[in-house]
């Protein structure tokens, strides 16, 4: 199955699609019954049904107004929140970066500042995995559309592995797991702190 053709059965799996799907189809399936209906009839039900032009004009341009402003309202929220991911990216990768510069001074041994770093962006890696993950994550329970990758997640030691997957909430251990490394590394002056 190509990329496009899954990336469309996906779509259509989805809760948000299913429901205005059915009820265009079924308004489009009604619509097109009621015309064969006013062939068949000589072109009259239609006509002898119909409310006055002042008053259909009037619901036509109510509903038009009505759709239009969910749909910018339905816009604005989608462009905030790519926004905020992308703010909320950019926000681990100063938090990462800075720390990472702060290990360039230091006088720790070369094997522990590498350490640090390399356990760092590996949490950050996990950290962002599951906040992402977390999004898409319906309150139904519902399956996850896409996997994100992690670098490193298998490199990190065991006990760490153990206290994330064990955990109930999983991006504030992670977090707090982050925390207590940054502390540690103040400590043994891995990180020099200006």
């Amino acid at each position: 199955m190509t990329g496009s053709t899954s990336g469309l059965l996906e779509l259509f799996r989805a809760r948000a699609v299913i429901v205005p799907f059915f009820v265009a189809f079924t308004s489009g399936l009604a619509s097109a019954l009621l015309h064969n209906y006013n062939e068949n009839s000589g072109g009259t039900f239609i006509r002898d049904y119909a409310p006055d032009d002042v008053v259909f004009n009037v619901f036509v341009v109510f509903s038009g107004l009505v759709a239009s402003m969910r749909t910018g309202h339905a816009l604005s929220r989608y462009t905030d929140a790519a926004a905020f991911l992308h703010k909320l990216n950019a926000c681990w990768y100063d938090a990462a970066s800075t720390l990472i510069a702060f290990c360039r001074p230091s006088q720790a041994p070369v094997e522990e500042v590498s350490n640090f770093e390399h356990t760092l962006i590996r949490l950050v890696s996990v950290l962002s995995s599951m906040c992402l993950d977390g999004l898409q994550h319906g309150s139904d329970g519902s399956a996850h559309a896409f996997s994100f990758e992690v670098l490193g997640a298998s490199e990190l030691d065991d006990e760490t592995q153990a206290a994330i997957s064990q955990a109930e909430h999983k991006v504030e251990a992670v977090f707090q797991l982050i925390q207590q490394l940054v502390v540690d590394a103040m400590q043994t002056e891995v990180l020099s702190l200006p």
